[in-house]
């Protein structure tokens, strides 16, 4: 080999070296990404799908998501690199369908860049504390499943330094209340939106605010943020739009406030306190400060219903009832579902064996 041809492969060798480290510090670099993540999951026929859209402005009509469902958004940013959003919608609280949403994440950016998203009926108190039970638990195993321990920690330990941060102005009086002892602090950034909030708004004034305090709780123990959303509502959706872009495109969480239980719940993560918050079985006794304290407080008040035949299949608009539709009956539903769960693993598999290429993405903003 000539001395030209020798600088020549050279040089060859150090850009493949200098491209495979970006490469991995892209994949791995838990403070700055120009792709992030979204996976939502929560209570069916609450306007999940509907809420997606309303987000990336897709026109399409909203149908019933069987497994998993995949859509994406760019915009620009402050460099040439378009930022990037996969949004991922799990049908059901299912580990396995969950797992592989985080796998699919995890191939283009390190998980500090997932925002999860448990959309919750508000409209529904005596099946909402199960379906946050599904989810959370769905989650967790999901999260074990895919990820290493020391990273489990890793983020755990990255999130409570982000809950500290002293520009918070609750959490400075609050001085990171709890976050030390709590096990149930989720390792992810999460957001509990509070769906149908337009139903929610004409129950008494008495549940509705036990049910507010209630998701305060919950969002405060695992350091998650709360916000109550309407797709009937143009201010309120228009700040949900917002919402989601901070988590998809700025990997930033809102800083609206608004903890008047007569108005629509926007709480960031942080800046709540136990004591603010207030919940408790009466004034004698302690603050509810983990999941199992409040869960006991809030089913003594409404008893959860057990699930049936009436909940799948799923249809995620607002405005539609499928439940009684012959076109959804269970066979159908169980061979659709296995297919879109075969599908998707044929998408994991095919990111993972080319997942420099990148997924094409339109430009919907």
């Amino acid at each position: 080999m000539t001395g030209r041809a020798a600088d020549l492969h050279a040089s060859k060798e150090l850009a493949l070296k200098n491209a495979m480290e970006e490469e991995t510090r892209r994949k791995t670099d838990p403070n700055e990404s120009h792709e992030k993540s979204l996976i939502v999951l929560g209570s069916k026929q609450v306007g999940k799908t509907t809420m997606i859209h309303r987000f990336l402005e897709k026109d399409d009509a909203p149908k019933p998501t069987l497994a998993i469902d995949y859509s994406y958004g760019r915009k620009a940013g402050k460099s040439l690199v378009k930022d990037v959003v996969h949004v991922w919608e799990i049908g059901q609280p299912d580990e396995g369908l969950i797992a592989s949403a985080l796998t699919g994440c995890n191939l283009s950016h390190a998980p500090h860049h997932i925002t999860v998203v448990i959309v919750l009926d508000l409209g529904k108190p005596e099946v909402m504390w199960r379906c946050f039970e599904e989810c959370h638990l769905a989650l967790r195993q999901a999260i074990r499943s895919t990820f290493s321990p020391q990273l489990i920690q890793d983020m755990t330990l990255h999130k409570l330094k982000t809950l500290r941060e002293p520009c918070r102005p609750a959490a400075e009086s609050n001085n990171g209340e709890g976050r030390e002892e709590s096990s149930d602090l989720f390792p992810m950034r999460l957001c509990i939106v509070g769906g149908k909030y337009d139903q929610f708004r004409d129950f008494e004034g008495v549940d509705r605010e036990f049910v507010c305090r209630t998701l305060r709780a919950v969002a405060h123990v695992l350091g998650a943020t709360l916000h109550f959303h309407s797709a009937k509502d143009s201010q309120i959706l228009r700040r949900t739009k917002e919402l989601l872009k901070l988590y998809g495109f700025s990997g930033q969480t809102t800083k609206v406030m608004q903890m008047d239980y007569e108005k629509a719940l926007s709480v960031p993560a942080g800046h709540d306190s136990v004591s603010s918050i207030d919940f408790r079985s009466s004034h004698d006794d302690d603050y509810a400060e983990t999941l199992d304290a409040i869960k006991r407080i809030y089913t003594r008040r409404f008893p959860q219903s057990q699930p049936d035949a009436s909940d799948d299949p799923e249809d995620d608009d607002d405005d539609d009832d499928n439940d009684d539709d012959p076109n959804f009956a269970e066979p159908i539903v169980d061979r659709l579902r296995v297919q879109r769960e075969q599908e998707i693993s044929v998408l994991l598999r095919d990111m993972r064996e080319a997942p420099v290429a990148g997924i094409p993405v339109p430009d919907p903003f």
